[in-house]
Order: structure tokens, then sequence, then C-alpha cells
């Protein structure tokens, strides 16, 4: 009965975290509309055969409400174009993308400019919701390096997908050379959709029987909504609540995400799946590096910050310490009068009175699928060629 409870509680809180679908939506419409305008007649890159590929949380369906009041959800996307390392140094290529990425801006009416950042170049949206998206050039990786990732075990069909790509701060950078760094977020992408869609199919069956999409292959991963997808959802408000005060010294959400993938192993409710997946995270954290390697390209560290800043390392160990102490207290807060409060502390949701009752230990009916009623708390200040399957 505890375990039920605990269920239905952590159901309600990531369902009052989830997003509207139509932002989900809107990130498609934003990373086709770049694609079609990297694809016209009269691109800089069009003859490249540019090939946009959107990644990050909403792609893998994990986004959370941003923590702070007016705060930006984070689109990315990685635009694969055809060419040989060698024809351009990284800057031009950086550079012949970036003019493509400021016409398009001054195209659509984006009033603040684009940001250059290492490797990548930022727009900023701005409407109902508050979006910027990281646009990523890259080069389809050379066969040598694709063979060498697949000898380490990664399956073929990921490591064909292997780029790349350009960086600011490489010392080759205003230079021709072979030596770019290389990367997989399209392999990794397609890996955690391995992962997440065994658990999926009973829900994509339902949404095809609803007549909400024509066939199981076309429902997106936000519509899974699997144990894992939203384990790491709750995760990721953990950290974003643990972490208000100083944001960018907590666990980045690849970490989160590729460590919470690797040890889901099929529980089939959201209590016994975060649970499970926070004990079982630290076996994936290597000793030496890469200590959380991209398992589409095993050389890629997602934790390749560690090295130059060893308080990300404690930072992440202090985050994980209290995720499982607070996982854990759980059940026993369902049966205390602390449980409002507990839940504001450590996911800074509000719940409703009548949620609540529904929690009561007496109540033993099935939570609703989905549950809006509860606000989330607002924190007023702290510091196809675009298509999905790329």
């Amino acid at each position: 009965m505890t375990n039920l409870l605990a269920t239905k509680l952590l159901d309600t809180i990531v369902d009052s975290l989830d997003i509207p679908k139509s932002y989900y939506q809107k990130a498609v419409d934003r990373h086709r509309s770049l694609g079609e305008w990297l694809c016209r007649a009269e691109s800089g890159v069009v003859a490249f055969q540019p090939n946009v590929s959107s990644q990050g949380s909403f792609r893998y369906g994990t986004v959370v409400r941003p923590l702070v009041t007016g705060g930006e959800y984070d689109l990315d996307n990685v635009t694969t174009l055809e060419m040989p390392k060698t024809a351009m140094t990284q800057k031009q290529l950086k550079h012949l993308y970036g003019d493509e990425v400021k016409a398009y801006a001054e195209s659509h009416g984006m009033i603040e400019p684009v940001e250059e950042k290492n490797r990548c170049w930022r727009l900023h949206y701005s409407d109902e919701a508050t979006f910027h998206l990281d646009t990523l050039p890259c080069i389809a990786e050379e066969r040598d390096v694709v063979q060498a990732i697949a000898s380490c075990g990664v399956p073929t069909k990921l490591a064909d997908m292997a780029v790349a790509i350009t960086d600011k701060r490489h010392p080759q950078y205003d230079q021709i050379t072979r030596n770019l760094l290389s990367s997989n977020p399209r392999g990794f992408a397609n890996w955690f959709e391995d992962r997440a869609r065994p658990w999926a199919i009973a829900q994509m069956r339902r949404l095809v029987e609803q007549r909400l999409y024509a066939s199981v292959e076309a429902v997106p991963p936000y519509e899974w909504k699997t144990p894992l997808q939203r384990s790491i959802q709750l995760l990721k408000r953990h950290r974003d609540v643990m972490f208000r005060d100083n944001p960018g010294v907590g666990p980045i959400s690849m970490i989160i995400t590729n460590l919470a993938s690797h040890a889901y192993a099929g529980e089939p409710d959201i209590f016994a799946a975060l649970t499970n997946i926070v004990e079982r995270m630290p076996q994936y954290v290597k000793p030496g590096r890469p200590r959380v390697p991209n398992p589409a390209n095993p050389a890629e560290d997602y934790a390749d910050k560690w090295t130059k800043d060893p308080a990300l390392e404690s930072n992440f160990w202090a985050w994980h310490t209290q995720a499982r102490s607070d996982i854990a207290k759980l059940p026993a807060i369902l049966s205390g009068n602390n449980l409002f409060s507990e839940v504001r502390r450590t996911f800074c949701v509000e719940l409703t009175e009548d949620q609540l009752r529904k929690l009561d230990a007496g109540d033993t009916r099935p939570a609703p699928a989905i549950i809006r009623a509860a606000p989330v708390l607002s924190i007023p200040s702290a510091p196809r060629p675009w298509g999905h399957n790329g």
C-alpha cells in the first residue's frame, strides 16, 4: 500500500512539472523551420546537404518547467553537413553556418541578437513561452573514426551517427586539420530511445487506438511517459531545487539522463524506478576518464568538466546523496503530517487539498492518468532533414 501511495504521489508531482504538449509541438516546428531555411536554394550551406536533428530533453521527453519565473526552455539541435574535415577551418565552418543562422533570425523578425557559444549558435525566441535554441554545426565523421567507435562495442547504426564538431577552444580552431573533436549526440538520442521504447509500447498502442497517431512508430518520445522518462524529470527537478541559488554548479542534465538510463531495469512504476535508479547510478560512474562516457561514442565524456573543476564532481555526489535520502523518506512522510512541506522543499510543488485527500492512506482508488491541479512554485529570482529520428 505504501509503495502504491508513493507512486501516486510521484505521478502527481511529475504531472505538475510537465509542460503542455503544445510546447513540444512548437519545438518540432522550430527545428523544421530552421531546416527549411538551411535547405533553401539561396542558403550558404545547401551544397553540403544540411540535416537538422533535434536533441536534448525536448527530444527525450524529459523537459520540466523552469524553476525560476520567466526561465527559458532549452532547445537543442545539430546540423550535420556533408564535407571533408579539411574543406575549411573550424572557424570558417562555424561562421559560414553562423551567417545562415543570423540571416534566419533577421528574416523571422527575432529581436535579440544571435549569440555565439563555444560550439554552437544560440537563437532566442519569445512568445507565450521563452525558448532559446542552441544549434550546433558538425561534419559527418570519417570512416576510420566510425570504425574505431564500433570496435569499442557500439552498434554500427549508432557509430554511423558520429560527427566532428567545431569548438572555439580547440588549439587548431583556425587551422585546416582532421583533428576535430568527435561527438555523437544523435547516437545518444537513439540509444536513449532504444532504452525507453520497450516500456512505452502499451502507451503508444493506446494513443494509436485513440486515433491520435496513425501507427506506433509515429508516436514521438514525449508521448511515451515511461517510468524512466518521468524519473529523469523528477531527478532534474530535485537538482534544480537543490542548486537554485547557483544552478551552474549542479549536475548537468546529460549526466543525469545518461546514468539514469543505464540504471533503469524496467521497473513498472515510478517509485520503484526512481528508487532503484538512484541506488544504481554510482555503478556507471567510471573511476578513470571518461567518467561518464557517451554510450554511442565511449571516448566522449559528459563529465569532462569534473577534471578542470573538481567541485563539480563533489556537487554531483552531494546531490546524489541528498536525492537518495529524500526518495527513501517518501513512504515515511506519506504517513506523517509534513507531506505538504516536504514536497515543497524537495520539488518546489504545492499540493492541493484535493490531491492530499486522494493520497490519504484510506483511498485505494487509482490516481488519474493526468493531474494538472498542483501549481508549481515560482521563484522570482535566482542567480525530416530536420526530423526527429536523424
